[in-house]
């Protein structure tokens, strides 16, 4: 019988813990394999509610094996320390108990199972109180439940009771209770020569699609698109979309043409070259407010690695002074902050002037019906992106904002290695007409006008003290820039 049961089943027998059929007491450890056989490698943390002799915490150790094992017991004497192994006094029926332990050990726990108790009303109570403390993504297990009714106070969540190996046991039965899926993100990738091969045969784009579906948690879809030839292939994903327009559209007709064909509350739109955070798309939506558009902290990819190229990260994003530039009257692009970045750390959800334009989030009716996607004054020109979101969206009685409890990464590209590359003449079309449309108030609709958003967030990099004198000579007619 040994030999025809999983890896953990065996080592379960090993240490003798009674989830393994062998025993003949509950036969979890069977239905265990198959659910985390994968994240094995992956899991770092687990949790589980009673400790007994240790010999649970052990097996886990054993199978987990990158992972920190911690075991929680009303018992005193029950509580030790071992490679890879720590124990907590914890009452399970009193919520600042549960609390405390979240603390010591963190809210980013893989895997709970709660064999402690057993009394019902202390099952239904633990799991409703851990659960509102653990990331997305967390799988929470109760054991030997006799009573299958208390389910119903479980509705909040995510849950099933799996079918398992058959022991005569009447609590030889499992809860497993996750968060519930929110709504759809349809995550969009606007895309153009992007050849940089990452590894061998491996493009920077394949490579940010592969990065997706490891990283994102939530009920999503990816939609690729071509912006003319050459087009690439990627593996059977599910819920991907590959979208090759025959010719050169531009990066902002593509953003609206993807937008419109994606299924999901919510877009995401990315650069075709970005890493990402674990659990992003349910991270963003969970803070999300209708009128809103998000960007998660921003890190520097290292291709070569697919590792963040230094630990150095930007929240905010400031508004470049269009009178201040050497080449011109533009908003120049960037706007990296680290002075403000350093100055709120403690901030985690917070305004910011600007993104970066290579990863934001917004809710798809509020693109469209609010912000009107992207106008069709310059479709072709890669550069003013956020322009024409973040600054429209402060105009129009929105907020811009980032979420400092996500990330992604963006690989910086050179000048013409760009995928979406422009000649100097095409950049300068594309900052002369987004400078003056919004710097001379010409959108109608808005609430707000153009000296309202700087004063709003000044003092701001690059933006002189008389910067309202230099306002005044642009709307006086002056169109020569830097004031020399």
């Amino acid at each position: 019988m040994l030999n025809e049961l999983s890896e953990l089943s065996r080592i379960a027998y090993k240490f003798r813990v009674a989830k393994c059929p062998q025993l003949r007491k509950h036969s979890y450890t069977e239905y265990y394999y198959n659910l985390l056989k994968d994240k094995r490698q992956t899991i770092k943390k687990v949790l589980e509610m009673s400790v007994n002799t240790g010999a649970s915490l052990r097996m886990w150790r054993e199978f987990f094996p990158n992972a920190q094992i911690y075991g929680a017991d009303i018992s005193p004497q029950w509580m030790f320390k071992g490679k890879r192994i720590k124990t907590f006094l914890c009452d399970q029926s009193k919520k600042e108990d549960l609390v405390k332990l979240i603390s010591h050990i963190g809210h980013d726990i893989d895997l709970v199972i709660d064999d402690g108790s057993h009394i019902p009303q202390n099952q239904v109570f633990t799991c409703l109180t851990l659960m509102s403390l653990l990331k997305k993504d967390a799988i929470y297990i109760i054991e030997d439940v006799a009573d299958q009714s208390i389910t119903r106070e479980l509705e909040s969540y995510d849950y099933e009771i799996p079918k398992l190996m058959k022991i005569r046991r009447y609590d030889n039965r499992l809860i497993v209770v996750r968060h519930k899926k929110g709504n759809k993100t349809s995550i969009i990738i606007p895309s153009r020569n992007e050849s940089l091969e990452v590894a061998p045969g491996v493009t920077v784009l394949q490579r940010t699609v592969r990065d997706i579906y490891d990283k994102a948690t939530g009920n999503f879809e990816v939609i690729v698109g071509f912006d003319g030839p050459p087009y690439q292939d990627f593996p059977d994903y599910p819920n991907l979309k590959v979208v090759k327009f025959p010719s050169v559209v531009g990066i902002k007709t593509m953003i609206n043409a993807l937008a419109a064909m994606s299924q999901g509350k919510y877009i995401y739109k990315t650069d075709a070259h970005c890493s990402f955070g674990k659990g992003f798309d349910e991270i963003l939506q969970s803070d999300m407010e209708e009128d809103w558009i998000v960007t998660p902290r921003f890190y520097i990819l290292n291709p070569a690695t697919w590792e963040w190229q230094d630990k150095r990260f930007y929240d905010y994003f400031y508004l470049c002074c269009p009178f201040t530039d050497p080449r011109g009257f533009r908003f120049k692009a960037g706007g990296h902050w680290p002075q403000r970045t350093a100055e709120k750390l403690d901030v985690l959800i917070d305004e910011t002037p600007q993104i970066h334009g290579s990863g934001w989030f917004v809710s798809k009716d509020y693109y469209f019906n609010f912000l009107g996607g992207f106008p069709n004054i310059d479709p072709y020109g890669h550069a003013q992106e956020p322009i024409w979101l973040a600054l429209k969206n402060w105009l129009g009685g929105g907020k811009v904002m980032v979420n400092k409890k996500t990330w992604y990464a963006h690989m910086h590209q050179q000048g013409n290695k760009r995928g979406y590359h422009m000649d100097r003449k095409q950049d300068k079309l594309s900052s002369d007409i987004a400078a003056n449309y919004w710097v001379g108030n010409k959108w109608a609709e808005r609430k707000h006008n153009f000296t309202w958003f700087v004063e709003k967030f000044m003092p701001m990099p690059t933006w002189p003290k008389n910067w309202r004198k230099l306002l005044r000579l642009y709307k006086e007619g002056r169109r020569e820039w830097p004031v020399k």
